[in-house]
């Protein structure tokens, strides 16, 4: 299998670096009579690419002069992205052509912009780092973005998550296209784990308050104040003096968030940290932040966030003697 590792001035170097460690490692141990995967560094005109950190990146060719490949691989831009992204639409004709000759196209962490802005994603479901799903969802509302995911495969089109989501996307790469007892063995000789499929447990949620409603940025006060409370959405319109069906309809354009989602996230989060900082029990934080049933609050912390609280609370609070 043929793939073009694509890289970018500005990319990440960590992530171009694993990703030839990987599919080398993936050569190497190999039970095959060829290696299952041919590896070429290219870039829009051929020249060496200068990463992130000022480490200079060595390319063997052009992308004009591959005319066909198996897969295209394009290493994301998580502290680069705004400097990056004024370049992106000039690798879209290249990426467009090899899309429509079969080519499978697979962008790590905030790469999945560069397919965006080509158009590749326009009603296809996919991923990106998590701090950056507001962003991508302003620029790019055709795109049906999951960002609790760590990988997404639609159209012959692979996003991952975040950085570190790098390593699951490239076992999924050796396991799909080579064998899944290689991607096994790959997976233990690097000493990582086998694939994670969230990211969700890992992120932190700001809320989006930049919108410009000045009447719904109070109520986000005020709920931030007062979720801990007994709250109906209902009576919260009244007591700000919306209208219900007005009050849900200009606070999900306000804020991208429809308000008992808004609100159950803002306990979540409030969750989260007491998970992380303290030795509360389970019920106890179920109180706290607003709710009675501890066995509701559990099943709905572990489908947004992706674990029960206790395992969440095992994952990130650091241990004690």
């Amino acid at each position: 299998m043929h793939i073009t590792l694509l890289l970018v001035d500005q990319c990440s170097a960590a992530s171009t670096t694993l990703a030839l460690e990987v599919l080398s490692a993936a050569n190497l141990f190999a039970d095959t009579a060829s290696q299952p995967f041919e590896l070429t560094r290219a870039s829009l005109k051929g020249a060496d690419v200068a990463a992130w950190g000022s480490q200079m990146l060595r390319v063997d060719q052009s992308i004009e002069a591959i005319t066909r490949t198996d897969l295209v691989l394009i290493p994301g831009f998580l502290f680069t992205l705004k400097d990056a992204l004024p370049t992106f639409a000039a690798h879209g004709p290249w990426l467009r052509q090899q899309h429509a000759q079969g080519a499978v196209v697979v962008s790590m962490c905030t790469a999945t912009f560069m397919l965006a802005e080509t158009g590749l994603l326009d009603g296809v479901r996919a991923t990106t780092h998590w701090a950056f799903a507001d962003l991508f969802r302003r620029r790019y509302a055709k795109v049906h973005l999951d960002e609790a995911q760590m990988l997404c495969e639609d159209k012959r089109l692979i996003t991952s998550g975040g950085a570190s989501a790098a390593m699951d996307l490239l076992l999924f790469l050796v396991r799909r296209f080579a064998s899944v007892d290689l991607a096994r063995k790959c997976a233990k000789y690097l000493l990582v784990d086998t694939m994670r499929t969230q990211q969700s447990v890992y992120t932190t949620w700001s809320p989006p308050k930049h919108h410009g409603d000045e009447e719904i940025l109070q109520v986000q006060h005020w709920l931030e104040e007062h979720f801990q409370q007994p709250l109906l959405i209902d009576d919260v319109a009244q007591q700000f003096a919306f209208g219900i069906r007005n009050f849900k309809r200009r606070f999900k354009e306000a804020t991208g968030y429809p308000p008992l989602l808004y609100l159950q996230t803002l306990r979540l989060e409030r969750a989260k940290q007491l998970l992380e900082s303290t030795r509360m029990s389970v019920g106890s934080i179920t109180n706290a932040v607003g709710y009675e049933d501890s066995n509701s609050f559990r099943r709905l912390f572990q489908q947004r966030v992706g674990l029960l609280p206790a395992a969440y609370r095992k994952k990130f609070q650091p241990t004690t003697n």
